[in-house]
């Protein structure tokens, strides 16, 4: 060794591992590089100090980002703000930029202030409101003895949000951080729990990879769907999961509406008041056949006046709506569209030839079943079902819970090295649909499903009843979500039973019989979910406390993984006293002895 003899091997072998190193170099290059974070990438957040950082990526590259979210309606545009402002990493997915958001949306004054205040965005206050009116009024006379003309007035403000001004505001929110824009769809859909008929969208341990519609390829820790209800990537939970003996499927409140200038006013609604509910069917007496439809499948109108036009006119919103149908007690856009124009008719406001715009034709989904809480996709607005099931509220309920899904995404991301996909989504979805709030919205449900069912006669006294109430207590039913005014009213099962009472014992007998002949029905078709919203101490069977994510994964180790440790080391230390020939330990106890050698 050492001689001469041995240098052409040598400088052989230093050609072969010459080589070797070179290959392994190339193909690092062209492998797929790890995920790391925007917050670890010291290029990146150089670009942020400086402002440099490009706004989009161009297609067919890959971007990595924490989280990814599709879909760029109110709902998208809002996860987007939040958690770009909350230093995370954000790709908003929206095939349609520039398309303004077609609904008109209403809120009462004193949750949007809320949601200002909540929210941190002052802007809701000083720049989102279209019209404000400072009370608003009913009509649910001509049934139980009350007038056709009977007004009932709630001394409560009601505001018109401006949905140009929140995309504006939105975007400037977004435009100041960390938020990449893709003019792109995601084409995937969903064939089994966290699978999808195409390699569109794919998970793994570390996050997702998804190609969209222009070859953009992203990599995410995290999908956000804010696709809406008729989501193809979310999975929906079965009806015995939801606590349910059949499937309940969705209703939909259907309505048609359209801004108008009318000649001299438009009396009985006043300028000064937002009319909420106009359930009357008088102006329809002349055509029994109409009258009777009207009456087994009611809808009613609102009326939002934009006030006095340089013409001497007035300018007002109005929209028909039928508050929730399923079937054939659903109404068409053309029945509504009919009724509101004689409606207007009957009531002589003469509407200005040519006038009419902003046609609006409104679609909403309400009720049907909960998001899977066990998928990695995340879920947000209608995808998420937050939509009021009763009522068909949504926007101020969109916010409030984007702000709790953003705190608990937040809270995963800023794991670090202990952050996982899996554990983050639990999270997210634990936190959206707490067991608390899911029995809320199981009496919401049961609401929303008698509703649909009544003849107008029993929709005027139910209303009528209800806004009876003291103001918190009907407006936090109305509300019904976490956070909001007066939702404290329902959040528990007591509080719910109480509200139940109060406005039971206010019914006509008529309205009276029927909910509680309809209470009875829907709890056998359906199963105990109403009892156990308002009994929830003897029906909800439910013993042991809700575990947390990572608690759910130390017992799931704990059960499955590490088995009953006290039967395995007993049969160890037996085996090692025992003398008997051929002795041997299941696989599980022989795995245990290896580990403890």
């Amino acid at each position: 060794p050492g001689g001469t003899a041995g240098e052409p091997a040598r400088r052989k072998m230093a050609g072969y591992m010459l080589a070797l190193s070179a290959v392994l170099h190339f193909g690092a290059l062209l492998a797929p590089q790890p995920y790391r974070p925007a917050s670890l990438n010291p290029a990146r957040a150089f670009a942020r100090r400086v402002g440099g950082a490009p706004r989009a990526d161009a297609a067919g590259t890959e971007s990595a980002v924490d989280v990814a979210v599709i879909g760029g309606g109110p709902a998208g545009h809002i996860m987007a703000a939040l958690l770009g402002r909350d230093g995370h990493r954000v790709a908003l997915v929206d095939p349609y930029p520039n398309r303004p958001w077609p609904n008109n949306y209403g809120a009462w004054r004193a949750e949007w202030e809320s949601l200002s205040e909540s929210l941190r965005l002052p802007e809701l206050m000083s720049r989102c409101i279209r019209k404000e009116w400072s009370v608003t009024d009913c009509y649910f006379g001509g049934s139980h003895g009350m007038p056709t003309e009977q007004q009932t007035r709630l001394m409560v403000p009601y505001v018109q949000v401006d949905r140009v001004a929140l995309k504006s505001t939105l975007n400037e929110l977004i435009d100041a951080s960390d938020v990449r824009r893709y003019e792109a769809s995601l084409d995937a859909r969903l064939s089994a729990p966290n699978l999808f008929e195409s390699e569109t969208l794919l998970h793994d341990a570390q996050g997702s990879s998804l190609t969209l519609s222009d070859g953009t390829r992203l990599r995410a820790k995290l999908v956000v769907d804010a696709t809406g209800f008729e989501s193809r990537i979310t999975l929906r939970e079965s009806a015995s999961a939801s606590g349910l003996w059949k499937e309940l499927s969705p209703g939909y409140q259907i309505a048609y509406g359209f801004r108008c200038d009318c000649v001299g006013g438009h009396e009985p609604y006043a300028v000064e008041a937002m009319t909420l509910f106009d359930y009357r069917t008088d102006h329809l007496a002349a055509d029994p056949a109409w009258e009777a439809d009207a009456v087994a499948r009611p809808s009613f109108v609102y009326a939002m006046p934009q006030g006095p036009q340089p013409d001497g006119s007035s300018r007002v919103f109005f929209e028909e709506t039928s508050l929730v149908g399923r079937g054939a007690r659903r109404l068409s856009f053309a029945e509504l569209k009919r009724r509101c124009l004689r409606r207007l008719d009957h009531l002589g406001i003469q509407v200005v030839e040519g006038s009419l715009a902003e046609e609006e034709y409104c679609y909403i989904p309400m009720g049907g079943a909960l998001p899977d809480p066990t998928q990695r996709i995340i879920p947000v607005g209608g995808a998420a079902n937050t939509v009021h099931p009763a009522t068909g509220y949504q926007l101020c309920r969109l916010l409030a819970s984007s702000s709790i899904l953003v705190a608990a995404v937040t809270e995963q991301l800023r794991r670090g090295d202990a952050f996982t996909p899996d554990a983050a989504a639990a999270a997210a979805h634990a936190a959206l649909w707490p067991r608390r709030l899911r029995l809320q919205r199981d009496f919401q449900v049961f609401g929303g499903e008698f509703l649909l069912r009544q003849p107008v006669d029993n929709l005027r006294g139910f209303f009528a009843a209800f806004f009876q109430l003291e103001q918190p207590l009907w407006s936090g039913f109305l509300a019904g979500w976490t956070t909001l005014p007066g939702n404290e009213r329902h959040e528990e099962w007591d509080r719910r039973l109480g509200f139940g009472l109060s406005i039971f014992v206010r019914f006509p007998p008529q309205v009276a019989a029927s909910l509680a002949y309809y209470a009875v029905l829907f709890s056998a078709e359906y199963g105990p979910a109403l009892l156990k919203s308002i009994f929830t101490p003897v029906f909800d069977f439910r013993r042991e406390p809700e575990l947390l994510p990572s608690q759910r994964r130390v017992r799931a180790s704990t059960v499955y993984v590490v088995g009953d440790l006290e039967a395995k080391r007993e049969a160890l230390e037996m085996l090692r006293s025992t003398t008997a020939k051929e002795s041997a330990p299941s696989p599980q106890v022989a795995l245990l002895g290896e580990a403890v050698q």
